[in-house]
């Protein structure tokens, strides 16, 4: 299959304008004969919104309502603001494609730390009604959002679902500059060995698409990449670069990766003990 990575910079509370770079994107992937394109965490909106977030939100779902109708039917991951009740917002996925709708995903784990305050604008997705399989044309896909594959629990889910294609969108900012190799942020590094580890216990192809570009005093560093089933990058995407960038992945490896892991092997009570700490 073919993965278009759409790592791109967003204007923070111009819906429209990010819109119009959606729908062109979209286009380029389809032109591309890519199966799928995703973008980053919040694409739609920019990452910084603290209380426009309350604006942003109706602008959103319109954007959505027209990438439905007026974009190409290839599968398509977005990231907006979504209002599930009056002044109740969740930072979310929407998955559309073939003229619909196909689903939308919350975010789990919402970090309220050092430069992040989400969870003062967001509430989470709750796991026991909106962890969503979506089964695309080119295979079962799941969705996570940046923090949440900071913690095992929902990529581990998703694939014991079923999910054959994992992706992540996030915002990531550069962090700790210069302390990685070769001179890349540090959080580039800690994001890899993450995506290695979550690939390879999970035995499952993850897609990371992070954002790019300056946002307010923050500065986001782009380096998506694909990771196979046994942890090995597949396609990083160069740092600090905007644009779409094709890669193509076989996910018939997940099988493989399997028969030499002990992926099968899955032990329910250490979650039920988890459960009870």
């Amino acid at each position: 299959m073919r993965v278009a990575i759409a790592q791109i910079s967003s204007r923070i509370g111009d819906v429209q304008h990010n819109a119009e770079k959606h729908l062109r994107l979209m286009e380029e992937a389809e032109a591309e004969g890519a199966d799928v394109v995703i973008f980053p965490e919040l694409s739609l909106t920019g990452y910084v919104l603290r209380d426009l977030a309350y604006e942003v939100a109706r602008p959103c779902r319109e954007a959505v309502r027209r990438m439905v109708g007026e974009g190409p039917k290839l599968t398509s991951v977005i990231g907006f603001v979504e209002e599930v009740r009056d002044g109740v917002l969740r930072n979310s996925a929407a998955v559309i494609g073939s003229g619909r709708v196909m689903a939308v995903i919350p975010k789990f784990y919402l970090p309220t730390y050092g430069l992040f305050e989400e969870a003062r604008y967001f509430a989470p997705g709750d796991p026991l009604r909106d962890v969503r399989v979506i089964d695309a044309p080119f295979g079962r896909m799941g969705v996570a959002i940046c923090e949440d594959l900071w913690h095992p629990e929902p990529a581990e889910a998703l694939v014991r679902m079923g999910v054959e294609l994992l992706v992540c969108i996030a915002s990531s900012p550069a962090r700790g500059i210069g302390q990685g190799p070769e001179g890349e942020p540090w959080i580039a590094s800690a994001w890899r060995s993450i995506l290695a580890a979550t690939a390879l216990m999970n035995s499952v192809h993850v897609v990371f698409v992070n954002r790019v570009g300056p946002e307010d005093e923050e500065y986001f560093w782009g380096g998506s990449m694909a990771v196979g089933p046994d942890g090995r990058i597949l396609y990083r995407a160069p740092l600090y670069e905007e644009g779409l960038f094709v890669c193509e992945l076989d996910l018939w490896e997940n099988a493989r990766a399997r028969r030499f892991s002990s992926f099968r092997v899955h032990q329910r009570d250490f979650h039920r003990l988890l459960s009870e700490l």
